[in-house]
């Protein structure tokens, strides 16, 4: 019976270990007239309203990210799980909703909103990520520089960041449906041996 339970456990954690990983990941660059060297203060949300009143940093229901980034942040990523970020589990219930709502960057002095679909390079069948069980988001600073348009005569600052979401497909019911016919063949094969 011992070895039976064992190996039972060690198939059904070797099945969750393969399903998590990256199940979406998205490259974006925010750029803008800037002071050289002065540090950005960030923010993610997410709303259904492209309109909606207020910038991402004083939305307690979907914001994530809410931060302060600097050139030597470059290369660096940061994790948003249920753990650590209060409004999560808000943000991941908008991106997983099946609607094409909008996904929000506050950079200094402005707020960029667009449609999932086109912030996440999906079809308009499947705008979003319904169907996923978003565990951990991850947000990477590809590169975060300045630079000096001379024709301009102004200083830019390029954010270059990727967006990638973890996580496993939720189970279909047939699944479950497999996995309780297996366990009860498993069951009546062992019964069987006792007899």
């Amino acid at each position: 019976m011992r070895p039976f339970v064992a190996f039972s456990l060690a198939l059904i954690e070797i099945l969750d270990c393969r399903a998590q990983g990256i199940i979406w990941s998205t490259d974006r660059f925010v750029e803008q007239s800037e002071v050289p060297g002065a540090s950005w203060a960030i923010a993610f949300d997410h709303v259904s309203d492209p309109f909606f009143w207020s910038p991402p940093t004083p939305n307690p229901a979907t914001r994530i990210f809410s931060m302060t980034l600097s050139t030597n942040d470059a290369g660096s990523t940061f994790f948003a799980n249920a753990l650590n970020e209060p409004a999560f589990g808000g943000f991941v219930a908008g991106l997983t909703d099946g609607s094409n709502d909008f996904i929000r960057l506050q950079a200094p002095g402005i707020w960029y909103r667009t449609p999932e679909q086109l912030y996440l390079g999906r079809s308009s069948l499947s705008p979003d990520l319904a169907g996923y069980n978003i565990t951990q988001i991850g947000f990477r600073v590809n590169n975060f520089y300045d630079w000096y348009e001379p024709v301009e005569e102004r200083n830019f600052r390029t954010l270059n960041y990727s967006l990638d979401f973890y996580g496993a497909a939720v189970p279909e019911p047939s699944t479950w449906a497999l996995l309780a016919l297996g366990g009860a063949s498993a069951l009546l094969l062992r019964r069987k041996a006792r007899r």
